[in-house]
């Protein structure tokens, strides 16, 4: 019986197994988050090149954060910000003529 054997689809089936286990080790070595970011920035740079920029800001904030968690911190520090803006401006004016007067008194003295 013989086999037979197409070089070209040999070599092809050898690149697309090269590929794959390329793919395997990035994917390991980056977790899903940024394969699926990459594959999202991959996408809009082809299809909808505005996007890429705010998918490259979210994917800094994945890289240094190691999950999408960082959009609900900022919220969530967005949110205390606003609740304490009142009291840091309340303290402010309560502090900063009490300094104009210390500043004013050690100019004449």
């Amino acid at each position: 019986m013989i086999i037979f054997v197409s070089i070209k689809k040999l070599v092809q089936t050898f690149w697309w197994l090269i590929a794959a286990i390329a793919l395997y080790v990035f994917y390991q070595s980056i977790a899903l988050n940024m394969f699926f970011l990459l594959v999202i920035g991959l996408m809009a740079l082809k299809f909808v090149p505005v996007l890429v920029l705010p998918i490259i800001i979210i994917a800094l904030g994945v890289h240094f954060s190691g999950d999408f968690s960082f959009i609900a911190d900022g919220i969530v520090w967005g949110f205390w910000g606003l609740v304490s803006l009142p009291f840091g401006l309340a303290f402010m004016e309560t502090v900063y003529p009490k300094f104009e007067r210390w500043k004013q008194e050690r100019k004449k003295g």
